[in-house]
């Protein structure tokens, strides 16, 4: 036998060390099996509470979370204790569902740990996933849909949960540092006793969430992405016997860890998700979600609210209808997107340009960002823009926002705002600020104040979202927690929330004003309730005539309560009523039947009926002319999800509203706002809303999807027509305004 010189050995003594070396530290496999080296040393957190009911108490099953920092991205397992006589409740749910209805868990982290952004990556025993951002400390939001991988394994005793969060799912403050601190936050829904625990025992309820995420310093690993995802979408248009197709590309660039990049050409903007159906005879513009890729990644650096549910970037503007009222619609000529760090300082900016804007048609949007986070306190500019040479019309909105949260019980925040709008040469300038103070007295106990002042100049409607300006307004919230009830009792938690609004607009003349209790309760028997009173003063109503004067609304009451069962066999109900009386809407009822059927676990079937009726229903008509309807109305929601395998996916969703409305006196205001009797006519009417959409749904990958739609659906709205809830819905396939087929194919390459 020949003999290796000395040399050779040692070399091959080292290839095999640094083999078994490389074999060691292996990738972790994402299968729920914890069996990799890395678990054995990751961090854990081993001390859960109880935090729905808010008792914060030891759980009745063991749970442990454990995180570990990759060259691929951050791993996160669980570990949960559910014995073999222990109900699990696991239906296969759609990709962001609003509720898995079983068990789940999630895992919550802020990747700088400054309180700005958190993620959410949630993930059901039944493998049905969600993921969004919280932001402005507990408001949640999901929108946004990451890259990221998971699995779920079951033993007699256990069920595990792993993930692995890439690197590139978010841009990060100080990405050449070795190491970085986070902050993260674990939690598990035990469906079947409708309980929750978690690590540390923070919850979303609480004003402070995102501050309250306990800190972890992990090693950092250098994050690249360049993700190029063509699209092509086809349509055909049933109504015109017309199509089309269109191409576009999203790019996805992110050289390191604090910065990003996302860019898109000729973006489809068009809607594989529809949007509830919502009738809306209100002067406040209806607000709704966006689900667009575009604007969802990373856009949590720009998601700055204000109270009363104001935003200052509101995506839905950039696409809608166009300024000459010739489309519903407006196409997107390009979009790009940039987040990133310099130092302690996050800046971000974003800019979008409708089809037609050379020809002074279609509009400019853009917007920026700078936030310099320290220890207990936050503060950020955010400046946006848009031009709209249709209307001859430009808007520059500058807001500068704080927070400071200094360790201990107090929080404050808010925001310093000014518009300024130049519309056919003539200048405005408005200004909105607002403060809130949070106080948590104890850990039950917490008392947040609003104060808020908008002048009759601001504006932020062009690339925001406002409900109204003109407005001082003042609140007081108060919550309490109740929980660690004895041994027997019928309730396991208890919650109270005391609401108190006063407002008026900039004249100093009184608006309505509003006082509100309401009590959550769980049941030891699985059972949910939410019963609230509330009331509401007399006062001014300034924006009811569309700005044809004042009128004086009467006070008015409300009660309402809601009761969700638990789960009995492969049913579940929840059912509601709401009774009020006096005022604008006179004395009215409304009740909710909901009934969820799960035959398997892959299947769900949902049907819900809101029957409302109404005895002095008060419409602005036209002037300060009104008029009195006794109303009867029905809004309809049906929905099928069905996951016949993994990737594959059907929805089904039927929505139907039906309104018979008939007069019975007429108004005009007088100088003071008072309603008075005219001989004026008034004509019944009925409104006939019909919304279908059969959406498939295959998923090759990440960023990779095939869609096919069908959409049908229209609004009618007849005067001078009695015909009753019955005959609506007979004619209910009649009202056929828009009928499509929609395919689309996005593949990243």
């Amino acid at each position: 036998m020949a003999h290796l010189p000395a040399s050779s050995l040692t070399l091959a003594a080292l290839l095999a060390s640094q083999w078994l070396s490389a074999a060691a530290v292996a990738d972790i496999v994402v299968d729920g099996r914890l069996d990799e080296s890395e678990w054995q040393g990751a961090m854990a957190c081993t001390d859960w509470v109880r935090t729905q009911p808010f008792a914060l108490d030891t759980p009745r099953n063991r749970n442990e979370a454990r995180m570990v920092s990759t060259p691929e991205g951050l791993a996160v397992a669980f570990v949960l204790e559910q014995p073999a006589g222990e109900h699990r409740t696991k239906p296969r749910t759609p990709r962001d569902a609003g509720d898995f209805h079983g068990d789940s868990v999630s895992f919550m982290v802020d990747f700088d740990a400054d309180g700005r952004v958190g993620f959410e990556f949630s993930v059901a025993l039944g493998e049905g996933i969600r993921d969004g951002l919280i932001t402005n400390q507990n408001e949640r939001s999901a929108d946004w849909d990451g890259v990221w991988q998971h699995a779920v394994r079951e033993t007699d005793n256990e069920w595990f949960v792993e993930l692995l969060i890439p690197w590139s799912t978010a841009s990060m403050r100080d990405g050449n540092k070795d190491q970085r601190t986070i902050a993260a936050f674990f939690e598990r829904t035990l469906y079947d006793r409708n309980e929750r625990y978690a690590c540390p025992g923070a919850s979303i309820e609480r004003p402070v969430f995102l501050s309250d995420f306990r800190h972890y310093t992990i090693e950092q690993h250098r994050a690249k992405q360049l993700d190029i995802v063509p699209y092509g979408t086809w349509v055909s248009d049933q109504l015109n016997d017309t199509s089309h197709f269109k191409i576009g590309a999203d790019l996805f660039w992110k050289p390191s860890s604090d910065f990003q990049l996302v860019a898109a050409v000729n973006p489809d903007f068009g809607q594989v998700e529809s949007d509830e159906l919502v009738i809306n005879f209100s002067a406040i513009e209806t607000f709704f979600t966006d689900k667009r890729p575009f604007f969802t990644e990373n856009q949590g650096a720009f998601d700055l609210r204000t109270p009363d549910d104001g935003q200052l970037i509101y995506t839905r503007r950039v696409g809608a209808a166009s300024d000459d009222g010739l489309r519903s619609t407006s196409d997107i000529d390009a979009a790009l997107k940039i987040n990133g760090s310099a130092g302690k300082v996050v800046y971000g900016a974003f800019t979008a340009v409708e089809d037609r804007y050379g020809d002074d048609l279609g509009r400019l949007f853009a917007a920026t960002r700078l936030s310099l986070p320290l220890d207990g306190f936050r503060l950020g500019h955010l400046a946006t823009f848009a031009d709209r040479p249709a209307l001859d019309r430009t808007a520059l909105v500058n807001a500068i926002d704080y927070e400071v949260h200094p360790q201990g019980r107090w929080r404050w925040s808010g925001q310093v705002i000014r518009s300024d709008i130049n519309a056919e040469g003539i200048e405005a300038t408005g200004y909105q600020a607002w403060l809130q103070t949070d106080f948590s007295q104890t850990l039950s106990l917490t008392h947040s104040l609003q104060l808020q002042h908008i002048d009759d100049r601001f504006d932020m409607n062009d690339l925001g979202y406002l409900a109204r300006n003109n407005l001082r307004r003042a609140s007081w919230d108060s919550r309490w927690t109740r929980a660690g009830f004895v041994p027997g009792s019928w309730l396991s938690g208890e919650n109270f929330d005391l609401k108190l609004t006063y407002r008026e607009n900039s004249d100093g003349l009184r608006l309505p004003n509003y006082a509100t209790l309401v009590r959550y309760t769980q049941y030891e028997s699985g059972w949910q309730g939410h019963e609230e009173i509330s009331y509401e003063s007399t006062g001014l109503d300034d924006l009811l005539s569309r700005g044809n004067g004042l009128v004086q609304v009467p006070r008015r009451a409300f009660v309402y309560g809601r009761y969700t069962t638990p789960r009995y066999g492969a049913w579940q109900q929840a059912f509601a009523g709401y009774a009020f009386r006096g005022g604008a809407d006179g004395n009215g009822y409304e009740l909710e039947f909901t009934n969820s059927w799960y035959p398997r676990d892959g299947l769900t079937l949902n049907l819900t009926l809101y029957p409302r009726r109404s005895s002095e229903w008060l419409l602005w008509q036209d002037g300060n002319l009104f008029g009195h309807y006794t109303a009867r109305r029905l809004d309809a929601y049906g929905r099928i999800d069905w996951l016949p395998a993994p990737g594959h996916e059907l929805r089904v969703k039927l929505q139907w509203i039906g309104i018979n409305a008939s007069p019975t006196e007429a108004f005009r205001t007088a100088g003071k706002g008072d309603l008075t009797p005219t001989s004026d006519p008034l004509l019944p009417f009925t409104v006939n809303n019909v919304g279908v959409q059969v959406r498939y749904r295959y998923q090759l990958g990440p960023l990779s999807d095939i869609y096919v739609v069908y959409s049908r659906g229209g609004f009618q709205f007849r005067d001078d027509d009695d015909r009753q809830l019955g005959a609506l819905f007979s004619d209910a396939d009649q009202v056929r305004e828009a009928d499509q087929i929609l395919v689309k194919v996005r593949y990243r390459l």
